[in-house]
């Protein structure tokens, strides 16, 4: 009996991994860049921000040089603390 409950156990886990996975579609991965840079002129505004419910809530605590845009670098520093794991 044991051991049904540990094939069913991994059965269930086998099945639910997808949809832990990361979906490049949700409101919870970062798109790039240039995707939240609408106008292109190298930086993304607040109004831009707005794009990605993510980066506009945090957008005061990403602002590094608090000038009321976030830079390649800025955005990129958040891009990577977004995939490091929690432990």
């Amino acid at each position: 009996m044991n051991g049904i409950i540990k094939v069913a156990a991994l059965a269930a886990l086998a099945v639910s991994a997808p949809a832990f996975a990361e979906d490049p579609k949700s409101d919870t991965a970062l798109p790039d860049f240039a995707t939240l840079d609408k106008n292109g002129d190298g930086a993304i505004s607040k109004d831009e921000a707005r794009e990605q419910s993510l980066v506009a809530s945090r957008f005061g605590e990403l602002d590094g040089d608090k000038n009321g845009k976030l830079s390649s670098d800025e955005y990129e520093k958040a891009v990577d603390r977004s995939k490091a794991p929690n432990p």
